[in-house]
């Protein structure tokens, strides 16, 4: 306290000419700084990337895709609904191209001896729907006390996922460059990554798919007789190139 008096003293000793002095070099240092302050936050404005799509990029996340066959403890036969729900839940696999399926199984629960049962109708149904045996996995599960623990099935998918939106990290109405602001394009993205249907093809295209060797040799025939090598269908819609001549 005695210090910082002595300070204050000293100052109001020193002539008003240098006072002067010591107050503008003052303010030249107050405004350097807060110059210095400015360039930093455009600094870290301009470092954002324009692009939407790399301010908020689409990323495939793996999780589980799962589903509960509910089992009784004198249940025998599965239910429509579940034999429904199985044949839907096997075609998702099929679409996701995923690789082997989990059945699990509770145990040391109520309806341990239905589950176990069961189960071997959901593996059964599971196959009828195309999936095959190597992709089944059949596997227990911990449900101590449990009553009635379901059959649970799952399998990995990959999910594209994008961070959440809403984000402003800047004040808009301060805004006075010409770029886009930091949460514009993230519904977008969000959308398309909610709307595609298999997530991997953001990574890579698919593979083409087997040539029809049937079809092939069906055309190759008519070609040598002089035929007609379009389908029918398409040959009917647009007419070939000697009608049109006609």
């Amino acid at each position: 306290m005695t210090k910082k008096c002595e300070n204050r003293t000293m100052f109001l000793n020193t002539p008003s000419r240098t006072r002067r002095k010591i107050a503008r070099r003052a303010l030249a240092l107050s405004a350097g700084a807060l110059i210095l302050m400015g360039c930093e936050s455009k600094n870290i404005r301009d470092a954002r990337p324009d692009d939407y799509r790399l301010r908020h990029p689409i990323t495939l996340e793996q999780s589980a895709a799962t589903i509960d066959i509910p089992v009784g403890v004198h249940s025998e036969q599965l239910t429509p609904s579940s034999r429904s729900a199985i044949r839907s839940y096997a075609r998702d696999f099929h679409l996701d191209r995923a690789a082997v399926i989990q059945v699990m199984v509770p145990s040391g629960s109520g309806n341990e001896s239905s589950a176990g049962y069961m189960a071997k109708q959901v593996r059964t149904e599971l196959m009828r729907s195309g999936v095959k045996s190597s992709q089944i996995d059949m596997i227990t599960y911990p449900a101590t006390g449990g009553k009635d623990a379901p059959i649970r099935l799952a399998y990995p998918k990959m999910e594209a996922k994008v961070p959440e939106c809403g984000t402003w990290p800047d004040d808009f109405g301060q805004i006075s460059s010409n770029r886009s602001y930091f949460n514009f394009g993230c519904a977008t993205q969000k959308n398309l990554a909610a709307s595609v249907a298999n997530p991997q093809d953001l990574i890579q295209p698919r593979g083409w798919d087997p040539r029809d060797s049937g079809r092939r040799s069906q055309q190759m025939e008519d070609y040598r007789k002089g035929s007609p090598t379009w389908s029918e269908d398409l040959g009917n819609n647009i007419g070939s190139s000697s009608e049109v001549s006609k």
